[in-house]
């Protein structure tokens, strides 16, 4: 009954969607030169959403006008500029009987943590979702969210977005462009082909404009691919 309300509620925000393809070698072997170390110090091992969540975060240091969302003020129709982020985090949940669910919960205040603090506090909030533990307040205040449909296959997300929030960011499969994936290892590494992830930006189009949208995806495909 809630997934229903949820969606229906979606359907009342206007909304567009800014697509970006990234190359994803350098953040392959980022991430393994990681785990690489956390694996020898017993620290826990760092998956693609941990980092392209965090890029979503560090991007909206500087691409604001993405923390935003609608509302209606004395009959005014209104933007609302958030000081804080609070990033929802899409959890597929399998319940006992076998069927699926979404829970989306979110991490609070992440805007000035750093990659360290953030992930510790990711994995406790997954932990909770896994173990049943989470609270109504945990899915009180998101102003934006992350999905990760990428990790079931799919290539290309343009998800749902709930009234409050500016944006929600589809995360795509990472592999090969589909044209070179029949092709051997050598050709591959001859043509110099890289694997690819397509990132979604599906945003509200009432405050936030196209132009913002696609700087901020340009500022997360620049974050993952090692500036800074």
């Amino acid at each position: 009954a809630r997934i229903v309300e949820n969606m229906e509620a979606s359907l009342g925000v206007p909304t567009a969607t800014s697509v970006r393809t990234v190359p994803a070698k350098l953040l392959e072997v980022n991430r393994q030169i990681l785990n690489n170390h956390l694996n020898r110090t017993g620290r826990g091992k760092v998956s693609f959403t941990h980092l392209i969540a965090y890029a979503v975060v560090r991007a909206l240091r500087e691409v604001p006008a993405m923390n935003a969302s609608f509302t209606v003020l004395d009959g005014v129709p209104s933007r609302v500029r958030h000081e804080q982020v609070n990033l929802g985090l899409a959890v597929d949940v399998t319940k006992a009987d076998g069927s699926r669910s979404l829970l989306v919960p979110n991490l609070k205040h992440v805007q000035d943590l750093d990659f360290a603090a953030f992930f510790v506090e990711y994995e406790d909030l997954i932990r909770r979702v896994r173990a049943g533990t989470i609270t109504p307040d945990d899915f009180a205040g998101t102003t934006a969210t992350i999905t990760n449909p990428g990790m079931i296959g799919t290539v290309h997300s343009v998800p749902r977005l709930m009234p409050g929030q500016g944006f929600i960011l589809g995360v795509g499969a990472i592999g090969y462009p589909a044209e070179y994936e029949g092709a051997d290892q050598q050709t591959i590494a001859q043509l110099g082909i890289s694997k690819v992830i397509t990132l979604t930006s599906t945003y509200d189009h009432r405050v936030i404009q196209g132009a913002e949208s696609g700087e901020f995806l340009g500022r997360v495909h620049q974050l993952v691919l090692g500036a800074e």
